[in-house]
Order: C-alpha cells, then structure tokens, then sequence
C-alpha cells in the first residue's frame, strides 16, 4: 500500500518537476533580456552581476522613442497584425467549414495539398514569391504582408478543420431537414460552435505577425514601412551595437504579445485541446 501511495505520489509530482524546469529555461533568456534593458552598455557583459543591475536605469527605454520613430513603427505593425487577423477570421473559418462538412469532389486531395505544403519551408517558396510580389509591384508595399492571410494559410486551416470536425454532424442535418442552406447552417451553427477555434488562430495570428521579422525584411524596403522588429536595426551601427537599447526596445516590442496571451490564454487552451481530437 505504502509502496503504490509513492508511485502515485512520484506520478504526479515528476511531470510538475520537468514542465517546471522546461518552462525555467524557456524564460531565462526572457529574464536576461529584460534585465539587460535597464543596464548600461558597460555592465550589460557582466557575468558576475547575473540577473541583477547595479545601477538600474530606465534612459534605455527613454532612448527607444528617440533611436527611431517608435510611433510609426508600431502604427505599421498593428496595421499590418490587424489586416491579418481580419483576412484570417474571415478566410480561414469558410475554407475550414468546406473542408471538414461539405462534400465535394477533390475535397480530400485539396486538404492533402494543403496539408504537404506545411512540409516545405518558407525558404524555398521565399524567392518564387518574391518574384511574384516584384512583377505585381508590391515590393515596397504592405500588400504582400497582408494578402496571403485573405487566402488563408495552411497550418490555420488545419487547425480549424480539425476543431469543426468534432461538431456533430447531426446538428447539420437537423438545419437541413428545417430548410436551412449552406450559408445559414455555417453563420448560426458552425461560426458560432466554432469560436475557441477561432479564437486559437486568432491569437497565433497575431503572435506571429506582430513579431515577423523576415516578412517586413524582404518586402518594407522602405523605412516609411518598417516594423518594430526591423527597428532594432537601429541600434546596429557599422562598428558598434547599442545592447541595452536594443534589449529595452525588445521588451518593449514583447509586452503587446504578452498582453494577448495573458488574456486569451483561456481560449487558446481551449482551442487547442479540442481541435485534434477528431481526425
């Protein structure tokens, strides 16, 4: 009896133990980034302060606001996180819901398609596409930032086909059998049953477009179109690199990100946990 009380007792304290030392090292680099932002660029390399400064000092972030125009910049990401999200929200939930409860011919080899297209990286499709935005002349422009998402990507379908898949196709055939179309059965039914999914790419879409480097690297030749994460650029100079502000201006460029986890983090969990439990 003593012997299987601390099995059981090892079984749920050793997963607390790991995903407690996976997530300590995940955060460290956090930690050693917003500590650096409020030292100078003479203690930002010294080891033998560890996480603490000597002299703390907030000019590093006053600095961030006169090194580049913060204000533009973020006015450019939000434009573009915010074209993104809508693209998303009204693409992605259409080609979902045709993927996952309506049947037509070719359906599978679509979702086939789409779902090999995740295995090939962005590096190989960067120079094709490149070359397709340069004959559009839209280099120079938001337009290649925000376009895809109105076409929908692929990992954001899959994750919603997936979440659809678990509504109950009875629901659909009551609708039917009461007249209702295609289009009424997705506005009442599935958008509404479909929202923690939704919510979920919601999210990553803006994670993931608020902080695109590359992006914004290869298509905003123009520093009226810059982003926050191609500001860090300006504390890079020929021969020297300004840390302690490229660090604050970082922190700075993390807590919108932080700000949406900390309050959708209920609906990203919830649409995670639910959206692979149907194949």
């Amino acid at each position: 009896m003593g012997e299987r009380n601390v099995k059981g007792r090892f079984s749920r304290v050793f997963p607390v133990v790991v995903i407690t030392l996976l997530a300590l090292i995940y955060l460290f680099p956090i930690l050693i980034m917003i500590s650096a932002s409020f030292r100078s660029n003479d203690q930002i390399f010294d080891t033998s302060l560890g996480l603490l400064s000597r002299n703390p000092t907030l000019d590093n972030f006053k600095n961030v606001f006169s090194v580049m125009p913060y204000g533009r910049y973020f006015g450019n990401t939000m434009w573009i996180t915010g074209m993104n999200v809508l693209g998303t929200i009204f693409c992605t939930p259409m080609i979902s819901y045709s993927l996952a409860k309506i049947r037509w011919k070719g359906r599978n080899i679509i979702f086939s398609i789409i779902m090999a297209s995740l295995m090939i990286p962005y590096t190989v499709t960067m120079i094709p596409l490149y070359k397709f935005w340069t004959k559009l002349n839209l280099v120079g422009t938001f337009w290649p930032l925000i376009i895809p998402a109105f076409f929908g990507y692929p990992f954001y379908i899959v994750i919603l086909r997936q979440f659809m898949l678990t509504i109950p196709d009875e629901l659909l055939e009551a609708a039917e059998i009461d007249g209702a179309g295609r289009w009424k059965i997705y506005r009442t039914i599935i958008l509404p049953l479909s929202r923690p999914g939704i919510a979920t790419i919601t999210i990553f879409t803006f994670m993931s477009t608020f902080s695109d480097f590359l992006g914004p690297l290869l298509y905003a030749n123009n520093s009226d179109h810059y982003t926050l994460s191609l500001g860090l650029y300006s504390f890079m100079n020929e021969h020297s690199v300004d840390w302690a502000g490229m660090m604050a201006a970082a922190t700075l460029l993390m807590i919108p990100i932080l700000v949406v986890f900390l309050f959708c983090q209920k609906y990203l969990m919830e649409g995670i946990s639910t959206s692979g439990l149907k194949g």
